[in-house]
């Protein structure tokens, strides 16, 4: 029995994803008119294109040009299951250009199959990242990410990537606008204009300027604003909408990830420091919780 979960990658211009399981799998010629980036994550895909006969074994990527037709067949009686997505041949160029900093004209083509680890888990961070609801700020870095190494490290004509730093004032206009818009839902795009910096550059230069990816960072000033409003003794649950945590999950998974202790735990800690007279509270059973320094 085929098992299939498909949908658009939420507003990220119309990206498709697929994840799958075929046992018997056996699909007629055809071809896409996107590209097709998959990640084999048990068994094997075995598909014949561009004349000969493919093997994506487990953990390698098997990809597909637009409009070149393929067919898939099965490789052993196990089947295989996958992750794949399918960027437009505009979201390709896209990131081509933005690691290139130049124009391009045609469709970079890529080959059939790829072994690159690091490609693989990208693929797999994006499909989590989508089912996590990540802040689309991080998902459009994810998949920024990935499309960049697939052109730079394994297209049939590789792009080469500008090496110019850059400056430090349009960084620094990036982390401005992310700490004014902190509970806002920040895309790439819009901040890219605000540094007046390519997509990819902006990625490049505030990692190598502040030790974080624009995503990682909005998170970590999140979380200190939660601090200084859970100080305050406000609940958990307002203080998440607060700073823009889609929820209280969401807050406590962020704010335990960074400080080793949950909003709650931290919050009443905070309030046995601040009102001594009050009985200090039993402990949290889900965290351990320690009093502040």
């Amino acid at each position: 029995m085929v098992s299939a979960s498909a949908g658009p990658a939420c507003t990220l211009g119309g990206l498709e994803l697929i994840e799958a399981v075929h046992p018997r799998p056996h699909f007629a010629r055809h071809a896409h008119a996107t590209y097709a980036v998959g990640v084999v994550r048990w068994g094997a895909n075995r598909f014949r294109y561009r004349g000969a006969f493919h093997t994506a074994a487990a953990g390698t990527l098997c990809t597909v040009t637009p409009d070149e037709a393929h067919t898939v067949e099965p490789a052993d009686h196990a089947g295989f299951g996958y992750r794949c997505l399918y960027p437009p041949v505009e979201l390709m160029r896209l990131a081509a250009e933005s690691v290139s900093d130049r124009r391009l004209a045609g469709t970079l083509a890529l080959p059939p199959v790829i072994e690159d680890a690091q490609a693989a888990r990208l693929v797999c961070a994006f499909f989590e990242a989508e089912a996590a609801g990540a802040p689309r700020l991080a998902r459009e870095a994810w998949l920024l990410a990935l499309l960049a190494r697939m052109v730079v490290r394994h297209a049939v004509a590789p792009v080469t990537p500008r090496a110019k730093a850059a400056p430090a004032i349009a960084i620094a206009r990036a982390r401005d606008y992310l700490a004014a818009h902190c509970s806002e839902n920040v895309t790439l795009t819009r901040l890219a204009a605000t540094a007046g910096l390519n997509a990819f550059a902006l990625l490049r230069g505030f990692s190598r300027t502040y030790g974080l990816p624009p995503h990682t960072w909005l998170l970590q000033e999140r979380v200190r604003r939660a601090q200084a409003l859970l100080r305050t003794g406000l609940a958990p649950a307002e203080v998440a909408a607060e700073v823009g945590f889609a929820d209280q999950s969401h807050l406590t998974r962020h704010f335990k990830r960074v400080l080793g202790i949950t909003p709650g735990c931290y919050r009443r800690a905070a309030g046995v420091r601040g009102r001594r007279a009050s009985p200090a509270p039993g402990p949290d059973s889900s965290s351990p919780c320690f009093a502040l320094s």
